[in-house]
């Protein structure tokens, strides 16, 4: 599946966006610890050490809604977007 890139997560990673496999049962709480694993630059500020999303990200699914639950199950045809969660003015 892919994941796009937005902001802070696209300047450390040096890429727009990421390949990252899917598998029947993948839930979000998986997603960045398989970011991590394929794009490295990632952990630390935008993933934390032990895999989770760092605060002040947010994954969006399809265009349409905002993920936050760890256990919403993610399926083979979505397209994750990878931003900041800050707002501007």
């Amino acid at each position: 599946m892919r994941v796009e890139l937005f902001g802070i997560p696209r300047l450390a990673a040096g890429v727009r966006e990421v390949a990252i496999p899917w598998s029947p049962g993948l839930t979000l709480a998986g997603v960045p610890e398989q970011l991590a694993i394929c794009c490295p630059a990632l952990r630390g500020s935008v993933i934390t050490p032990g895999g989770a999303l760092a605060p002040g990200f947010v994954f969006n699914r399809n265009g349409r809604d905002f993920l936050r639950d760890p256990a919403t199950p993610i399926a083979a045809g979505d397209s994750l977007l990878l931003l900041s969660a800050d707002a501007g003015g």
